[in-house]
């Protein structure tokens, strides 16, 4: 950087070329940066609790995905062997949707730094780009394409050793444009996601695209209807008609990457290198494009385009509007204000929960984490009915749908941003603030747990009073120990929060640890008072006992909230450094 510091006050002529070695030495720096705020990251509160999860949770991750690679490279050994090569094309299909789909669910990994700073800096479009794709390299979607293809590429050499370096090349160009099509689509989709509208669009396709997804695996996978046999010839029927519709389209499919990544592998088994290096070329060629689609938008952030909802609302919004908005922050300090004096939180609760509510409102994200676990239970509702009673389906449903509604609790400050002053400054007591927030969560359980009962009860036949009074009160207990530790995690360890950044991880692997921790012992618990019961022959055992565990919930929950104002004390610093930072 002292190099080109000293250039800007030399002539024109007497400027020095930018060398090689300063290109080389601009990255030094920059790795540099990332490895000292990492290390440093970790002697902050938490740091360490982040790390070990971290370090938890990618070794889970790659055993996700090991079964679906080794399964591509023994396919597709077989399908070679087979000279089935038509089959091929499925399992590259695949591949693709399924590096989709984890980008669309995990999201593009965080980095310790936002790359788009680095544009205040003497560094060239050429030097940033590279930057900008060297930092989306590791993340989900990426290390599934790239295992799945490398597996792929194995599964060919073990049974056809000739080819094993057109395997590899061709495998690798594959890998190359799925990596360079997800970071085209994720930077576009920040772009897209600039306004609220584009972001409701967006979480509607989100939905379809995911729900659509297990739609056809529960409808067209053998595995869901063993034991049915007009299931399974109905299975057969609707495989059949997707055939014949894939058999019209396959013409045009064949000039997309799949297919000719396909296509190179069959010329290569024919022995055409012509064929195959024209195939390949093809799908470098995709290549290129992409990364040219993506250079594009980068351009623009190099530039210093701002696409915030704060830059947009300025360029949009009149003059006139803006007294409005700047009155409504001293009417919500009137309100704690009045609370304060009359000691009466009500109304303090109540002007949170309704900002709560029109956070809620546009923040499609969560709308999605609460109606695509309940979509996922009437689709195996419709399955397992008549072959599973109504309790289990009951219980389980109410389970899994709760995995979407508790960990929202985890970071509930960080939708608050620079907000967080304001909280501050008015005399409110930050009790009845947490409050507010947790009856949101507490209220959108409710509606989680009525829809689950309604569909399960449409569907086949309703739980047992028993039942659902027993699932009820566990519910009630894993809620109040959610809302208790998710409540200390987001002031001990908050996580600012960008609707408008899909791409980004939004929350603490920590605390997204720690939720599932929760979610499981409390589920073991849940499960053992059921299997106790019903070993003893004395089902009535489950309330009394589920309500003990909702007592014990409330409790460990309102000894919690009376620790609030003190634990905000001693965190304001790290709050305001976190939630404030641009």
């Amino acid at each position: 950087m002292a190099e080109v510091g000293n250039n800007i006050h030399r002539p024109v002529g007497e400027q020095k070329r930018w060398t090689q070695d300063q290109t080389r030495a601009q990255f030094g720096a920059i790795a540099n940066l990332r490895w000292r705020i990492f290390r440093n990251s970790l002697r902050r509160k938490g740091g360490m609790g982040d790390l070990v999860a971290t370090v938890i949770m990618v070794p889970l991750f790659g055993l996700m995905i090991i079964g679906p690679a080794v399964g591509a490279g023994v396919l597709a050994g077989y399908f070679v062997h087979q000279g089935e090569f038509q089959y091929l094309v499925i399992i590259l299909w695949a591949i693709f949707l399924l590096a989709q789909l984890t980008s669309i669910q995990l999201g593009q990994p965080g980095t310790t730094f936002d790359p788009t700073q680095l544009i205040r800096f003497p560094l060239n479009f050429r030097g940033y780009a590279a930057v900008r794709v060297f930092f989306g390299l590791i993340s989900p979607a990426n290390a599934v394409t790239t295992l799945m293809s490398l597996c792929m590429a194995i599964g060919i050499t073990v049974v056809e050793p000739r080819i094993w370096l057109y395997a590899f090349v061709t495998m690798g160009a594959y890998a190359l444009v799925n990596i360079f099509f997800t970071r085209m689509l994720f930077i576009w989709v920040d772009r897209w996601l600039s306004t609220r509208r584009a972001r409701e669009v967006f979480t509607a396709l989100i939905f379809t695209f995911g729900m659509g997804a297990q739609y056809l695996n529960f409808t067209f996978n053998p595995g869901f209807h063993s034991g049915h046999k007009h299931a399974q010839a109905l299975t057969a029927t609707r495989l059949a008609a997707a055939t014949g519709y894939y058999h019209r389209v396959e013409p045009l499919l064949a000039l997309l990457p799949p297919g000719l990544t396909a296509n190179s592998i069959v010329a290569a088994h024919a022995g055409h290198a012509g064929i195959f290096a024209a195939e390949v070329l093809g799908v470098l060629v995709f290549t290129a494009l992409f990364f040219v689609i993506f250079a594009a938008r980068l351009y623009k952030e190099f530039r210093g385009e701002n696409l915030s909802d704060v830059a947009n609302a300025v360029a949009k919004t009149p003059a006139r509007k803006h007294i409005a908005v700047g009155t409504a922050v001293p009417a919500v300090a009137a309100t704690g204000a009045s609370s304060s004096l009359h000691f009466s939180p009500p109304p303090t609760v109540a002007a949170v929960l309704a900002k709560e509510f029109l956070t809620l409102r546009r923040n499609t994200g969560i709308f999605y984490a609460l109606v695509a676990p309940l979509i996922m239970v009437v689709l195996f509702a419709n399955l397992k009915v008549g072959r599973v009673s109504a309790d289990l389906l009951f219980a389980s449903a109410v389970a899994y749908t709760l995995m979407g509604v508790a960990p929202l609790a985890y970071n509930s400050l960080g939708l608050e941003a620079a907000g967080i002053q304001f909280f501050f400054l008015a005399p409110v007591k930050m009790r009845d603030v947490f409050i507010a927030k947790n009856l949101m969560n507490v209220g959108l359980a409710a509606v989680e747990i009525v829809a689950v009962f309604c569909a399960i009860t449409f569907i086949g036949k309703p739980p047992s009073a028993l039942i659902v009074l027993s699932v009820v009160l566990w519910a009630a207990f894993t809620m109040f120990v959610s809302l208790a530790i998710g409540n200390n995690r987001s002031v001990t360890s908050p996580k600012k929060v960008d609707i408008a950044k899909m791409a980004k991880n939004q929350t603490s692997q920590l605390n997204a640890f720690i939720s599932i921790g929760v979610m499981l012992v409390a589920a073991g618990v849940g499960a053992a008072i059921y299997a106790v019961g019903h070993f003893l022959h004395r089902p009535w055992i489950m309330p009394p006992a589920a309500l003990v565990l909702a007592a014990i919930g409330f409790f460990v929950y309102n000894y919690s909230l009376g620790t609030m104002d003190q634990l905000l004390a001693d965190h304001r610093d790290t709050l305001s450094e976190t939630l404030c930072k641009t």
